[in-house]
């Protein structure tokens, strides 16, 4: 087996490989990490977090963003399995949580072995139980010894044991279903005594109902009788209310008759009076000879064309502006263009151009010449330092007076210089007057064109102009074939004005025509009314007398006096009701109490009921708690007999009996309690009733590790001295944690843990 950690709990890194024969023991100081592979092979086998710890707290401390991992190399009937389980960090809404994943890798045929995919954490769990057959609970009960319980086992209370027997075996869970189902049955019980409700308050409610009940249906019965004689008193004041309305209707139906015929009498000489006045006004007013109809044609037509007509000449009067514009911005056009037109421009150009080329050329030649003597100049000065003696730059002869040459060649830079910087200038100024020669001659061309632009602008204006009055003429003479011969001008230009004056004449003749049109159909709108008043007045029956006052009277006192019998049985009604609602209240509330009371005594009897099955219950696990019991106890007393005999034969039997007391059986037939004997021998005792345990657990078939967590600790040298050889003699593998040094003496295969520190974690080391 091999386990392999990284940044668990206190090992930043760390790999243990252990024997699977032998003992192998975890050796170092506390707090050293050794029980971090402990924790680390449960939690990768079954996802199980010892401690109590959450699974987030696996990993070590300052080791946030990187790897958290366990991983185990181990061995099932000769194949080689690898599993792990590690933790990932994952940002979720801003906060960093921890998420396990896991990894199984089975053996292969091929001996190529790869992991399975989408294995889950639960998946690898569920692997592992059906590989081992056991469950995470039952294999840490059946092969993990902790710190401590060899000692408490051997020389614990039999209450203790007991405790410890049960939750090694499983049966913790059971005694503590037993205890939860007493405690509940006790509880039920207790409520069901305290609950309300009992046969005497259940008959003294049913009484109670009964009595309302009955007072209910007098109650009814009255109320109905008072209803009944309340519709009576209603029909009646209704029959007497009809009277009085149809008495009251003849009345008004007969003064509407008479308001109605003077009203159709009246109608009758007011639409007389109307065919008079509007026969008149027409009798006075112009005869029109055309009707309206031609008029309006005739006025609708002339004004079109007069219309026309203006929009035409003012259409021709725009044109012609727009023409003279044109003609004035085509002669500023040509005036421009001639001022600024120069038929010297080109060859100015050319001379100023050749003159920026000549003196380019002659600064370019200073620069060289200047290169060269600043050249030669160096090269002297080059010579001369070296060996204080020079050769001529051109002839290669020897100098004599380099002084004077360098003078020389300085003055020649000087005036190099001075000639260059003449020259630049004299470009430039030529540079700038071929610049602007050009500028000049690019105004002048788009002057021409300007001007050539302007000139076919005015064109088209100016036959657009002439366009627009010949069409003005042409919607003047159309006008004027409107108007009569005797109106009509001679000359077009005046047409317009005539045209205008022959409107209004046309427009006061449809005036006059259609105020006549309107006055006669008025006319035969107030005949066909005056004709219609006449008719209704015809057919309106004449106003009779009727006297009804005497019959309306006394149909009024007796409707007065069915009223007053009406509100008097209203009101014994109303208090029959009200006695009625209050008893049939009354006799609600006493049959929800009856109910109440019913609903609690049935309540009752169903919590002592429901108490009575769950003490039965708590009885029934109790029973199946102690034939359990006495079952482990005749396993585990089996097996650890068999461990006792096979290391020791000082005894020949383990026994655990119902008192939880350990005992062991020597050959001469004496029984000891394990407490009593000495410590390597109570160590020795212990260890068969711990593995006694293990062997019920797995029945019998255990062919797991022991692991065992400082199982030395707190016994002395005797008892360690024992501990060690026992398990040596049963040949059992084992992985052990120890601090002590006696571990390092017996164990066969010891890995050393130093103190670690917060920023390397645990050092691990196999021993020399």
């Amino acid at each position: 087996m091999c386990i392999r950690v990284r940044n668990i709990r206190s090992v930043a890194d760390g790999k243990i490989t252990i024997d699977p024969t032998g003992i192998t023991a975890l050796h170092g100081p506390i707090g050293a990490g050794k029980s971090t592979f402990l924790d680390a092979l449960v939690w990768i086998l079954y996802g199980e977090v010892p401690g109590g710890l959450k699974q987030a707290e696996m990993r070590r401390t300052g080791a946030d963003k990187q790897t958290c991992e366990a991983e185990v190399d181990f061995l099932v009937n000769g194949q080689t399995y690898t599993a792990a389980r590690g933790l990932r960090q994952r940002t979720f809404k801003g906060r960093v949580r921890e998420e396990a994943y896991a990894r199984w890798i089975p053996p292969s045929e091929d001996g190529a072995r790869k992991p399975e995919r989408q294995i889950s954490p639960s998946k690898l769990t569920l692997k592992i139980t059906e590989l081992t057959g056991l469950s995470g609970r039952a294999y840490t009960g059946a092969l993990f010894i902790a710190q401590g319980q060899l000692a408490a086992l051997a020389e614990g209370t039999p209450a203790h044991v007991q405790s410890l027997f049960e939750e090694q075996t499983g049966l913790g869970a059971l005694s503590k279903k037993v205890e939860e189902a007493k405690a509940t049955a006790r509880r039920v019980a207790e409520q069901a005594t305290a609950m309300p409700g009992s046969r005497e308050e259940h008959d003294t409610a049913r009484d109670a109902r009964d009595t309302a009940q009955e007072a209910a249906a007098a109650a009814q019965e009255t109320h109905t009788d008072a209803a009944r004689a309340l519709v009576e008193r209603s029909d009646a004041l209704t029959t007497a209310e009809h009277e009085v309305t149809r008495l009251d209707e003849q009345r008004r139906a007969a003064e509407r008759v008479r308001i109605e015929r003077a009203r159709a009498d009246e109608r009758l000489t007011h639409c007389r009076q109307r065919v008079d006045v509007i026969t008149d006004r027409i009798r006075s007013e112009p005869p029109v000879p055309e009707a309206p109809d031609i008029l309006a044609e005739q006025l609708r037509v002339l004004r079109g064309r007069l219309d026309a007509a203006e929009h035409a000449r003012s259409q021709a009067s725009d044109r012609d502006h727009l023409a003279r514009r044109a003609a004035a911005r085509m002669e500023e056009a040509r005036g421009h263009a001639q001022q600024l037109h120069d038929p010297d421009t080109d060859r100015h150009i050319a001379t100023a151009s050749s003159e920026m080329t000549r003196y380019e050329q002659q600064r370019g030649a200073l620069k060289g010449e200047y290169r060269r003597l600043k050249r030669s100049l160096d090269e002297l000065q080059t010579a001369w330092d070296h060996s204080h003696t020079a050769s001529c730059p051109t002839c290669t002869q020897p100098l004599r007076n380099i002084r004077a040459l360098v003078a020389t060649l300085h003055q020649q830079m000087d005036r190099c210089i001075a000639n260059g910087r003449t020259a630049a200038r004299k470009a430039d100024a030529a540079t700038q007057l071929h610049q602007s020669l050009l500028s000049s001659r690019d105004k002048a061309n788009a002057a021409h064109t300007a001007w050539a632009t302007a000139r076919n602008e005015a064109q088209l204006a100016r036959t657009t102009a002439e366009s627009a009055s010949r069409t003005a003429d042409e919607q003047d003479a159309r006008l004027a074939a409107l108007l009569p011969d005797a109106t009509r001008p001679r000359d077009l230009s005046g047409i317009r004005g005539h045209a205008r004056e022959r409107v209004e004449d046309l427009t006061e003749r449809l005036a006059g025509a259609q105020k006549v049109q309107g006055l006669r159909a008025e006319l035969g709108m107030a005949q066909r009314e005056l004709d219609t008043a006449r008719q209704k007045a015809d057919q309106m029956e004449r106003p009779t007398a009727l006297d009804v006052d005497d019959d309306l009277a006394r149909a009024r006192a007796q409707r007065d006096t069915a009223r007053a019998e009406q509100e008097r049985q209203s009101t014994l009604a109303n208090e029959a009701s009200t006695g009625f609602k209050v008893a049939v209240e009354r006799a609600t509330l006493l049959g929800g109490a009856y109910d109440k009371a019913q609903a609690q005594m049935r309540a009752k009897a169903d919590q002592m009921h429901r108490a009575d099955v769950m003490h039965h219950a708590a009885e029934a696990l109790a029973e199946l708690r102690r034939t359990l019991l006495a079952e482990y106890t005749a396993q585990v007393s089996q097996a650890a007999t068999d461990v006792l005999t096979q290391i020791t034969d000082r005894y020949v039997r383990f026994e655990i009996d119902e008192e939880f007391v350990p005992r062991v059986h020597t050959p001469e037939g004496n029984v000891r309690p394990t407490r009593v004997l000495s410590g390597g021998e109570k160590a020795t005792a212990a260890l068969a009733f711990r593995l006694g345990i293990t062997s019920q657990i797995t029945q019998g078939n255990a062919n797991g590790m022991i692991i065992a967590d400082e199982i030395t600790a707190a016994h002395d040298a005797d008892s360690r001295q024992a501990i060690l050889a026992c398990l040596t003699e049963l040949g059992w593998p084992a992985l052990i944690v120890s601090h002590g040094e006696e571990i390092t003496e017996l164990a066969p295969t010891v890995i050393n843990f130093s103190q670690p520190d917060e920023r390397t974690g645990t050092v691990i080391a196999a021993a020399a």
